[in-house]
């Protein structure tokens, strides 16, 4: 008994378990952590991370028992930048291609993840089925660039210098002007029936609701789109998710394609 106690305690520590594995392998230099399901549901459904892979755990191991993918690439730091969507691509056609997963993941964009599931939108707005933002960023500027709009967020003077390196801005007026507004080339995703999901503490200090997953949500609603919204009220931008992922892993498994 003993010595079946530590076999499960040593497959459960290299990542497998009742759900299902976890597959770790690398795409054009970059590591990709793959959920793989014991059992994949019909039509292969996947959530596609946009960053902080594994922090929302019980949401992520939930979707895995009901069958679903989960699947993440470390391009950070590049803000959904076009390098990083290169990336993403390549990504896509080894899941959805070569592995056959849905060619409509579930995207979610946890805080700065935001930037890269609204980016692969904008790109590939057939290629997606949700759009869930937690807490996500939709305006660099608010963050990190930590101006003013309609709130004034905390910003993060590093990583908005790392941005505009990325871009390749050469000056702070030329960022200012040229960085991608929230609904920016998300039309064509709404008209594609892409299904919206805001979690959000309506009191974030560190990405103001109002200045980022606002924007969208009220986009879709102007143009009947489809979506549902999880306020937090009285919080900030931690934790995310909700303490029970149940009803979005309901959600999710409703509107995946």
């Amino acid at each position: 008994m003993r010595r079946l106690l530590v076999l499960f305690l040593l497959l459960t520590s290299a990542g497998l378990g009742a759900a299902g594995t976890v597959e770790k392998f690398t795409l054009d230099n970059h590591a990709v952590t793959l959920k793989v399901p014991e059992k994949p549901a019909e039509g292969h459904p996947w959530l596609w991370v946009g960053e902080f892979a594994g922090h929302l755990k019980s949401l992520e191991d939930g979707l895995v028992d009901r069958g679903w993918h989960v699947a993440y690439v470390n391009v950070s730091n590049q803000f959904g930048s076009p390098r990083a969507m290169a990336v993403w691509e390549k990504l896509y056609q080894e899941l959805h291609e070569k592995r056959d997963l849905s060619a409509r993941p579930a995207l979610i964009g946890i805080s700065r993840g935001g930037l890269y599931v609204n980016a692969w939108a904008r790109l590939h707005p057939d290629c997606l089925s949700v759009l869930y933002l937690d807490n996500g960023v939709c305006d660099i500027r608010s963050w990190p660039g930590g101006g003013k709009l309609n709130a004034q967020g905390k910003g993060s003077a590093g990583d908005w210098k790392l941005y505009k390196n990325e871009f390749n801005f050469k000056t702070e007026e030329e960022a200012q002007e040229k960085s991608v507004r929230p609904t920016d080339g998300l039309e064509k995703a709404l008209k594609a029936g892409v299904f919206l999901i805001s979690v959000h503490g309506t009191a974030d200090t560190v990405v103001p609701y109002v200045d980022n997953a606002k924007v969208v949500v009220d986009y879709w609603t102007k143009q009947g789109g489809r979506f549902q919204i999880f306020p937090k009220e009285g919080g900030d931008h931690h934790p995310h998710g909700l303490p029970d992922p149940k009803p979005l892993i309901e959600l999710l498994c409703r509107e995946a394609k």
